[in-house]
């Protein structure tokens, strides 16, 4: 499996600065509970996060989508912990696909009438969805990606950019 270089460590640092603060602005300064979509999106909640500038606290939801590079139906694995009724919610999920994962935690989770939701992915592929997110970090083309957090098989999370998988 070759893999090419898409987005750099830098460039993924400098968009989570903007990214951080156009967040902070839109939820104007107020408390939000930011619900990773585990496991890929754990580096960019946990740097993300950091980079906003209101008081956060995290949660945890799990679904699972893939197997290997095949999409399937999507499956609530865990659940957030706290009640979330009344309060601000945002769901960073690590890339827009289809849209299916993040329509179905978002879907879940209005159930349980937060004040605010909103939604955050760090790449969102260039095709039809059923979903729009909120907060975009980068588009990028109809690619299977990893690194940053993303795998196949569970390799290649630890990568520090966003890496095309390419077939030999």
């Amino acid at each position: 499996m070759n893999l090419k270089v898409l987005i750099t460590e830098e460039e993924i640092k400098q968009r989570l600065k903007a990214l951080g603060k156009e967040i902070s602005e839109d939820f104007n300064g107020e408390t939000v509970i930011a619900v990773c979509i585990l496991k890929g999106a754990f580096m960019f909640t946990a740097d993300l996060i950091r980079e906003m500038k209101t008081e956060v606290t995290v949660e945890f939801m799990r679904i699972k989508s893939y197997d290997g590079m095949t999409k399937r139906q999507d499956k609530l694995l865990y659940d957030i912990e706290n009640e979330i009724k009344g309060k601000n919610v945002l769901i960073i999920d690590d890339i827009l696909d289809t849209g299916g994962s993040l329509k179905f935690a978002t879907t879940e989770l209005k159930k349980r009438e937060p004040a605010k939701i909103k939604t955050c992915v760090l790449l969102e592929k260039e095709r039809e969805k059923d979903f729009k997110a909120d907060f975009v970090g980068f588009k990028i083309p109809d690619k299977f990606v990893v690194g940053y957090g993303l795998d196949v098989n569970e390799l290649y999370r630890d990568l520090p950019y966003i890496a095309v998988v390419e077939n030999d």
